[in-house]
């Protein structure tokens, strides 16, 4: 049995200890703590060969490390004013991170303690049922943010875990300057700044037919789209034959159709739909674009996060007598519908 396998009985067994045995907010923010320090050993203390571009990310740390800050500042007018290069202030990160140390494994690790402490504060402050938040993401979307993603993962710690806050709370000015030092990060992260404007659209019979009538036309000029988008983002990738990810469309939409079908029930009882609902439908804009090319993916990410909000919300709203069927039903359908059985894994010292 794998390491994350491992990892899911696990949070399963403390999620069942903690919360189903009088719950309390002090249990809830034990549990918090121990997923945050048991992902942050899995994602710090990972090998070189896990993870897509772990490896790559090592090259790119040991050239920052050989390069003069005034370089690194330079750089910001090199990507630009002259378009050459991209995301300079990821290196400016690396750079102060190297104050401290120049072992690029102690980098993984700090970069594994803001992303999980981030995503922590988010989940005690907006989650409704913690465990199923940890549960989805264990399953569903680990394999970006704990193995692969460096640059990403900080420049959604800011857009999406901070910028929550600053949505909910309309702070557009402190929001625009999040997004600006996240897109000096990543680019792609420009990609959540429509959504301040979008997550207090009313959620109604108009919206839903809206996008059931968009998805399809964005399916249709996918290819279109993603070069726009490619060039908007700076990152111009052609098409490819190998491209879809066809289980996560899946539990997208599965997610997307029940959703929809139990917003009456989910405009009771909580006070934040319309941000979850519009995340959630942006996230199904963006899919179709997968299939043109993975990346795509980047873009999908910031939004399919709060579906680590909205489905626990969601299993919320049943009432006490169903709910543990309820939970009982997505943990097995997580568990079938993903590729975590697939992933392999090793320490850095292994």
């Amino acid at each position: 049995m794998n390491i994350f396998v491992i990892n899911i009985v696990l949070t399963l067994l403390l999620g069942v200890l903690l919360f189903v045995v009088q719950p309390t907010e002090r249990k809830k923010r034990i549990f918090i703590a121990l997923m945050t320090i048991n992902w942050t050993l899995i994602s710090g203390l990972r090998g070189l060969t896990v993870g897509a571009d772990t490896l790559v990310y090592k090259g790119r740390f040991e050239r920052t490390a050989h390069t003069s800050w005034a370089r690194l500042f330079e750089n910001f007018y090199l990507v630009y004013v002259n378009e050459e290069g991209k995301d300079p202030g990821y290196a400016v990160f690396e750079k102060c991170v190297q104050i401290f140390t120049d072992n690029y494994q102690v980098y993984l690790v700090v970069v594994a303690v803001i992303f999980f402490a981030g995503m922590a504060w988010w989940i005690q402050k907006y989650s409704a049922e913690p465990c199923l938040s940890y549960l989805i993401f264990s399953s569903f979307l680990f394999a970006f943010y704990a193995l692969t993603g460096l640059r990403q993962t900080l420049a959604t710690v800011l857009v999406v875990f901070l910028g929550t806050k600053l949505i909910e709370e309309r702070k557009f000015w402190r929001f625009l300057l999040v997004v600006a030092v996240a897109f000096t990060i990543h680019k792609s992260s420009i990609c959540f700044l429509p959504f301040y404007f979008l997550a207090r659209i009313p959620v109604n019979k108009k919206t839903i037919a809206g996008m059931t009538i968009l998805t399809p036309i964005v399916f249709i000029y996918n290819a279109e789209i993603f070069r726009f988008l490619g060039y908007l983002v700076g990152y111009e990738y052609a098409e490819l034959e190998n491209r879809g990810a066809y289980g996560f469309t899946f539990m997208y939409i599965a997610v997307t159709v029940v959703m929809v079908f139990c917003l009456p029930i989910f405009r009771r009882k909580c006070e934040r739909y319309r941000m979850y609902y519009n995340a959630l439908f942006m996230g199904l804009l963006f899919l179709p674009l997968v299939f043109v090319n993975p990346t795509a993916m980047r873009v999908v990410q910031y939004y399919s996060l709060f579906l680590m909000l909205s489905v626990p919300q969601l299993a919320k709203c049943f009432s006490r007598k169903v709910r543990l069927p309820v939970y009982a039903t997505m943990v097995a359908a997580l568990l079938l519908a993903t590729n975590v059985y697939q992933y392999t894994y090793s320490f850095f010292w292994q």
